[in-house]
C-alpha cells in the first residue's frame, strides 16, 4: 500500500516526517516524501522515494522579501500579519504548489499530512482515500493551555485558552485557504467545506491526529477524543551514512565539553556577521567552547573564527548534541526534541511561529533559561543565560527530562497507529 508525506518547513521541520517514512518503509508500505525540491538530496539519503515541489525553502528564506518580513519579528501573531500580506508571486506560488501536491497525491492509498500543508486532508477526502494529520507541534484545542500563537501571554483561565485554540484554527486555515480554494477551482472539483478548518474537521471526523512531541512537553488533554494520540518525538535513530570530519572530533574531544549555538533555517544574512560577534563574546565572556551550525548563513559569513569556536554546516543533531554541554538554538520544534531527548539544558532564541511557545515551555520545565527574543540577544543577556543554564539543578533536570522522553518511542507507536488505522475496513 502507498503512503503520500507532505511535510513543509525547512530541515528540522522535515526530520520527523522522514522518522516516520523510515519506520513505515520498515513495515512494509510504499513510501514517498513530498517537500521542496532542495531537500531531495536529503531525503534520497534515507533510501525514500522523493517527490519535489518545485519551490525552494532555502532561496524563498534568503531572496524573497515578503518570507524575509515574516521573520523580522518573533512574535507570531506578526508572522501570521506578515505571511497573509504576502505579494501575488508568493500567492501565485502557493497556488502552485497545491497543484503539485494534488498530483503527488493521486496514487497514494494514505496522505500523512503536516498541519501546514491541509490540501492532504481535502485530496484525501474527495478521493475517498484515509488521512492522518501529524502534528510537529501542538495544534488541538484545549482549555488546559493556550495555543502557540498566544502561549507567552499572561493566563486568563480556560475559557480564554479555547478562545486562543478558536483564533489559531481560524488565522492558521488562512493561511493556506486562498491558495488551496483558488486551485480547487481552477480545477473544478466538487465543492467541499473551505469553511471550518481542515484541522477542525480531521479531529472531528475521527480520523487518526498524531501529535508528533513529548507529552512531557504539551500533555494530552482529557477534552480529547481517541484518535487524537500524543506519542512522543519522531526521531531519526540511526544515521549510518554520516561520519564527522577529523577536525570535528578532534575539536570536542580536545578540551571541556562544548555548547552548541545554531539557528538552523532561521537566516538574516544582513546581521549575522554582528550575531557572530555577540555569540563569540558571550563564549569568551563565559569562559566556554562552542560549536557554531552555520545551517544557511554558510554562505554568508567569512569572518575570523577563535580558537575556543569551531564552525560546521550540517551535523545529525542525534549524534552531535549528546556530546555538548549546553544547547543554544532557534526553538524549532525538530531542534528542541533532539536537544531535549539528549537530555541537555537549553537556551533558546525565537525567531517566529511556534518557537516561542518552546522558548518558554523550556523554561517552564526548568530545564534551561527564560528565551531571549532576537531584538534582546545581546552579549550581557546571552552570556546571563549561559550562566543560568549550566547552573546543577539546571543540568540535573534536564538530564532526568532527557532519560524519561528516550521512553517514548514514538516512531513506534506513530507506526503502529497508522498500521492499525490501514487495516481497518
Amino acid at each position: 500500500m502507498k503512503i503520500a508525506i507532505t511535510t513543509v518547513g525547512s530541515r528540522g521541520d522535515i526530520q520527523p516526517f522522514i522518522a516516520l517514512g523510515l519506520g513505515l518503509k520498515k513495515a512494509g508500505y510504499e513510501v514517498s516524501i513530498i517537500t521542496a525540491k532542495n531537500e531531495e538530496d536529503f531525503v534520497r539519503n534515507y533510501g525514500l522515494d522523493f517527490y519535489a515541489l518545485d519551490v525552494n525553502i532555502q532561496e524563498l528564506m534568503e531572496g524573497n522579501s515578503d518570507v524575509q518580513e515574516m521573520t523580522k519579528s518573533s512574535s507570531p501573531l506578526k508572522f501570521v500579519t506578515s505571511h497573509l500580506k504576502g505579494s501575488k508571486s508568493l500567492k501565485s506560488m502557493m497556488i502552485k504548489t497545491q497543484s503539485e501536491i494534488w498530483e503527488a497525491c493521486q496514487d497514494a492509498d494514505l496522505i500523512v499530512y503536516h498541519p501546514g500543508m491541509p490540501i492532504g486532508y481535502f485530496i484525501a477526502q474527495i478521493n475517498n482515500k484515509k488521512s492522518v494529520l501529524l502534528n510537529p507541534f501542538p495544534v488541538v484545542a484545549t482549555k488546559d493551555y493556550p495555543s502557540i500563537l498566544f502561549y507567552s501571554f499572561p493566563r486568563w483561565g480556560r475559557t480564554f485558552n479555547l478562545l486562543t485554540h478558536i483564533i489559531f484554527y481560524k488565522v492558521f486555515w488562512a493561511l493556506a485557504k486562498s491558495a488551496i480554494v483558488a486551485f480547487w477551482n481552477q480545477k473544478n472539483l466538487k465543492k467541499l467545506n473551505f469553511k471550518t478548518s481542515p484541522i477542525q474537521q480531521q479531529i472531528k471526523s475521527g480520523r487518526p491526529v498524531i501529535n508528533a512531541y513529548s507529552p512531557l512537553t504539551f500533555q494530552p488533554s482529557r477534552e480529547w477524543g481517541n484518535n487524537v494520540q500524543t506519542v512522543g518525538s519522531l526521531i531519526i535513530e540511526n544515521e549510518s551514512n554520516f561520519t564527522p570530519t577529523k577536525e570535528l572530533v578532534e575539536f570536542i574531544k580536545n578540551g571541556e565539553a562544548p555548547i552548541f549555538i545554531g539557528f538552523g533555517s532561521m537566516k538574516d544574512i544582513r546581521s549575522f556577521t554582528k550575531t557572530f560577534e555577540i555569540l563569540s563574546e558571550a563564549v569568551n565572556k563565559t569562559k566556554q567552547r562552542a560549536v557554531i551550525g552555520l545551517g544557511w548563513t554558510k554562505n554568508n559569513f567569512n569572518g575570523t573564527v577563535p580558537e575556543n569556536i569551531f564552525l560546521i554546516e550540517n551535523v545529525p543533531f542525534t549524534w552531535l548534541f549528546p556530546q555538548m554541554k549546553l544547547l543554544v538554538h532557534h526553538g524549532g520544534a525538530g531542534t528542541t526534541a533532539a536537544g531535549l531527548i539528549a537530555g541537555k539544558p537549553t537556551i533558546i532564541i525565537p525567531h517566529i511561529a511556534d518557537q516561542p511557545a518552546w522558548g518558554l515551555r523550556v523554561f517552564e520545565l526548568g530545564v534551561g533559561s527564560k528565551p531571549i527574543t532576537k531584538k534582546n540577544l545581546s552579549v550581557d543577556n546571552l552570556s546571563k543565560a549561559i550562566l543560568f543554564a549550566l547552573q546543577p539543578k539546571i543540568i540535573s533536570a534536564a538530564n532526568q527530562l532527557g532519560q524519561i522522553m528516550k521512553l517514548d518511542n514514538g516512531n513506534k507507536k506513530a507506526v503502529d497507529i497508522i498500521h492499525k488505522y490501514m487495516t481497518e475496513n
